[in-house]
């Protein structure tokens, strides 16, 4: 596990430099702080019926079950439509299992997890609300000790404020890549400051 930790962090540093070193005019980076809410109920129901059910019984999870989680994102423009991003998130919580009716643990500790991937923007130029689809690659650890491997894929909205900063909208579905894995729905928020 502790070779797939360091291939997945080593592919977040190449992703940075090769944006870093494919655009000839001035490229954009950002780091962003970052609020989310994990949804592991919800994922974990989906995963044992369907969407359609879990709609039509009224069981979808309400932001109060969720997990919050703090955290943060670089991101570094690769063309004007795409950018490559990376999150480092954390929370205090109970260990989440990937059981029938998720079932947690009674000790609370630390859950961090990064992730490294691709954001596709619809516009090419610099417009006020650009919309873009994301899909990258992860790695959960509860307590630093049980590790486990997912695939998030997910849909966001990036809104211009004010002299290059922005306020991105997402959500997504962390699709499970390793048996431990509990899968989860994270809606997040973040506003990224640009540095260059």
């Amino acid at each position: 596990m502790k070779k797939l930790l360091f291939s997945l962090i080593a592919l977040g540093f190449i992703f940075s430099t090769q944006a870093q070193t494919s655009l000839g005019g001035k490229k954009k980076a950002s780091v962003a702080i970052r609020l989310n809410a994990l949804d592991f109920g919800t994922a974990t129901q989906v995963q044992n019926g369907s969407i359609g059910s879990v709609l039509n019984a009224k069981k979808w999870g309400q932001y109060a079950s969720t997990t919050k989680s703090f955290g943060v994102n670089y991101t570094s423009q690769f063309s004007d439509q795409v950018d490559l991003y990376s999150n480092l998130d954390f929370s205090v919580t109970r260990k989440p299992l990937n059981t029938l009716n998720a079932v947690t643990i009674s000790n609370e500790n630390l859950l961090s997890s990064f992730e490294s991937g691709v954001n596709i923007k619809m516009f090419k130029g610099d417009y006020r609300v650009n919309p873009f689809v994301s899909a990258g690659l992860g790695i959960r650890s509860f307590a630093f000790r049980d590790y486990s491997v997912y695939a998030p894929v997910g849909l966001g909205l990036q809104i211009k404020t004010c002299k290059g900063s922005n306020l991105n909208i997402t959500t997504s579905y962390s699709t499970k890549m390793s048996k431990s894995f509990a899968p989860s729905y994270n809606y997040g928020v973040s506003y990224s400051f640009l540095l260059n």
